[in-house]
């Protein structure tokens, strides 16, 4: 009788864990509600690394919709700046390749990241969106 009681108010956690939140409702630590978007955005900036510096003063990258392999191109840029900025469509996968080119050798750089909105219900007193994800690294390690 034990186990079923325990298996019962197992189940019936779970079932209530699941009612209650939705996959896309934020669950991180601390929202500061100043930063909220009340509706939610349908546009953000993803952020972009890369390596700028003496030998590298311009990077060619290229922004891809989902993975670089599915070869959807988002957008193509020569930067001289990071971290690079670009609007694009949330709730989406993108991926950015970078083109590193010194001593006649070639180096590319691969990242991929999804671009989120998260409903917070708890934190604010009024309807309160996030954005988050749509980070991407293309630094060069250094030697």
């Amino acid at each position: 009788m034990y186990r079923k009681t325990n298996k019962l108010l197992i189940l019936q956690l779970l079932l209530f864990a699941g009612t209650c939140f939705s996959c896309n409702e934020y669950m991180g630590l601390t929202v500061d509600c100043s930063e909220c978007y009340t509706i939610e955005p349908d546009s953000a900036d993803i952020i972009i690394y890369l390596t700028i510096n003496d030998i590298y003063t311009a990077v060619p990258i290229t922004i891809y919709k989902d993975q670089v392999d599915d070869n959807r191109i988002e957008y193509i840029d020569t930067t001289s700046v990071s971290p690079y900025y670009l609007f694009v469509q949330v709730n989406q996968d993108y991926s950015v390749k970078a083109e590193y080119k010194s001593d006649g050798k070639t180096i590319y750089a691969v990242d991929g990241d999804k671009l989120k909105t998260k409903h917070v219900s708890e934190s604010c007193d009024e309807e309160c969106w996030v954005i988050t994800g749509g980070v991407m690294d293309v630094r060069l390690k250094s030697e």
